[in-house]
């Protein structure tokens, strides 16, 4: 009996939902996309209320820290006090007619220029790291790796003249030639990978659902 609610059970539900939201995309008719339609809400559900529990983990645990004092702790704290004003201006942003003022003020002038500033911080870092991978490994993929990073960090940059006006172009053609045709390729790789696994679920030769 124990077996059977730990991995026969789990593994049965796990497999059956599978296949009744798949043929509903192979088979698009009733009952099938009504069907298909029910699961997707429900995943849709079950994937906001485990936003919900990781949120708030994430709250435990840089509390434990703070409390403890451990190393870093300054930095728990100021993620507690951030995700914490971030959820109480969004929801009464969401309530109020009148906060959703404050909470596009919050979104537009803190939270999306501290995406910005960290997206420069990553050009800048992997412009560090290729140096420092050039210093210890000179091959044709780390001078790669370093043109591509000082490209995307210089035509970024807001030079003047026509130096900053072709550096521009060429991040330009850069970001939608090589970086997209590389973007698609990875795409498509997680695509498939995600298409295996999903197939090895509905199988039941992967059980992530169950304790066995």
């Amino acid at each position: 009996m124990e077996r059977f609610g730990k991995r026969i059970l789990p593994t049965a539900v796990a497999v059956g939902a599978g296949v009744l939201t798949l043929l509903g995309y192979l088979l698009p008719v009733p009952p099938f996309t009504t069907v298909r339609d029910e699961m997707v809400q429900w995943a849709v559900i079950v994937a906001a209320f485990a936003f919900i529990l990781g949120f708030f983990n994430v709250l435990r645990v840089h509390l434990g820290r703070l409390a403890r004092r451990a190393s870093g702790w300054g930095y728990s704290l100021v993620l507690i006090l951030t995700a914490l004003i971030s959820l109480l201006i969004t929801a009464a942003g969401l309530v109020a007619e009148p906060a959703r003022a404050a909470s596009d003020w919050w979104f537009g002038y803190v939270l999306y220029p501290l995406q910005a500033a960290a997206a420069g911080l990553v050009a800048i870092v992997l412009a560090f790291s290729a140096f420092r991978l050039l210093r210890h490994r000179r091959s044709a993929e780390t001078l790669f790796f370093l043109v591509a990073a000082l490209v995307v960090l210089l035509g970024t940059t807001p030079l003047p003249g026509v130096i900053g006006e072709r550096l521009a172009a060429l991040r330009q053609w850069w970001m939608e030639v090589p970086a997209m045709a590389g973007m698609r390729g990875f795409l498509i790789g997680v695509g498939l990978g995600t298409l295996l696994m999903g197939l090895r679920v509905i199988t039941g030769m992967d059980r992530p659902h169950s304790d066995v």
